[in-house]
């Protein structure tokens, strides 16, 4: 290795370092890490959140854990994050958000609020609650920007989640946090495997713009060629998806309030399929009603109706069905009876009577007060063995009694006490 030979070298003059260039060079080496940052960060600019400014500080205060990237369900054994997700859709901008309980995508365009006085109320009482931990958002906005549209999303499912929590008579200290660990309160009620409603893993939102991107994603990560809107269990990970594109020839979801219809209908079948671990499906009439339930509190113009692959279901643009449901009880109207519908296993045959008449049993039951109907639930969802095992034998029986136990009901006389609860509570017209 060659050695320089320091005594031979010629010392250079020196002299003074003008003010200016000191001041100069100082700015350089304190932005230096700044600037190299910036550098590694290749975050683009639309993932920057106008809001918080993707400020850990900020994100914090909105309840949001992170932007991205995290796992995103599965395919096959292999897991799947929002990243490689966003590598297949190069020309297709997502924004990501990890709430609390939630991962969520949303590939939404600017939405102008419309006129209609209804949906800017609605939007603007959102609005002022989001104000409160976002800053710059301004309540009387005529213009949800993608990023307004991602937040509103995030702040409805959270909203959803806590009221489902408090109908069910929950909270998140009720799950366990290990898996290994499955039964609470002291050894005697078993809880689930995690601590997501007892699912291992969070609740999982993607909403595509078009249509050929959510069929994209579909064959890709799903492994369909579908358009149907989709809820979907991934064993390996413990999570459950709900997925649609706002584009759809049968129900077009761009308006807003039929975009967040169609959350609430979803979504709340995946939390209850979730409760207390999703190992076995609960009765179609008790999903569908439970949706239909959560739909019509945000609004009764947008419906949902769940189907079969191979048929399509009876859907009625009929807002309101509860003088129309009174009408069916009261002019012996056809619909299938409660001894039926309850026997029910898959969506296939339900017409939009059934519709109506299962939404409105599930009205009268959960009017009947939430101690009643937590009790019917954890004796439906969540069975085990003696063995702490998943127990999905004889459900069509365990409904039965659970109806039995938590209402006083026998199912031949369930029709008949809430065709009187019908008759006295729904208006006429």
């Amino acid at each position: 290795m060659a050695q320089e030979d320091l005594t031979a070298r010629t010392p250079t003059p020196t002299r003074p370092v003008p003010a200016l260039m000191r001041t100069t060079q100082l700015l350089a080496a304190l932005l230096a890490p700044a600037m190299a940052c910036a550098q590694a960060d290749k975050t683009p600019k639309w993932r920057i959140d106008p809001y918080t400014k993707n400020d850990p500080a900020l994100m914090t205060k909105a309840g949001y854990v992170s932007f991205g990237p995290f796992r995103f369900g599965n395919l096959a054994d292999k897991p799947v994050t929002s990243d490689k997700i966003d590598a297949v859709f190069e020309f297709v901008p997502i924004l990501w958000t990890e709430t609390t309980h939630f991962r969520i995508g949303t590939n939404l365009t600017a939405y102008a609020v419309p006129e209609e006085a209804e949906t800017k109320a609605k939007l603007r009482k959102e609005l002022e609650e989001l104000a409160k931990v976002l800053p710059g958002i301004n309540p009387k906005t005529r213009r949800l920007d993608p990023w307004l549209r991602a937040h509103l999303t995030a702040y409805r499912m959270e909203k959803l989640y806590a009221e489902t929590s408090e109908l069910f008579g929950v909270k998140d200290a009720d799950f366990p946090t290990d898996p290994g660990k499955v039964v609470a309160n002291g050894g005697v009620r078993y809880m689930g495997y995690g601590p997501y409603f007892g699912m291992k893993d969070k609740y999982l939102v993607l909403v595509f713009d078009k249509e050929g991107s959510y069929r994209q994603y579909m064959k890709t990560f799903i492994g369909r060629d579908s358009s149907m809107p989709q809820r979907w269990h991934f064993v390996e990970s413990s999570s459950i998806l709900f997925t649609c594109a706002c584009e759809d020839d049968v129900r077009p979801l761009k308006h807003d309030t039929a975009l967040h219809c169609a959350l609430a209908f979803n979504v709340s079948q995946n939390l209850m399929d979730g409760f207390r671990y999703y190992a076995y499906d609960l009765p179609v009439w008790m999903r569908e009603a439970f949706g239909h339930w959560n739909c019509r509190r945000v609004d009764t113009k947008w419906p949902n109706f769940d189907q079969n692959e191979g048929s399509t279901a009876d859907m009625k643009l009929i807002d309101k069905w509860e003088p129309y449901c009174r009408n069916l009880v009261s002019s012996n109207g056809k619909f299938a009876p409660f001894a039926e519908a309850y026997t029910w296993r898959d969506f296939g045959n339900i017409t939009f009577n059934d519709h109506v008449a299962v939404w409105s049993r599930m009205d009268w039951l959960m009017s009947q007060g939430p101690e009643k109907w937590r009790k019917f639930l954890f004796l439906v969802k969540g069975r085990v063995t003696k063995d702490w095992g998943p127990d999905q034998s004889d459900l069509v029986g365990a409904t039965r009694d659970a109806l039995q136990q938590a209402y006083g009901l026998s199912i031949l006389d369930f029709d008949r006490k809430w065709a009187e609860w019908v008759k006295a509570t729904y208006p006429a017209q």
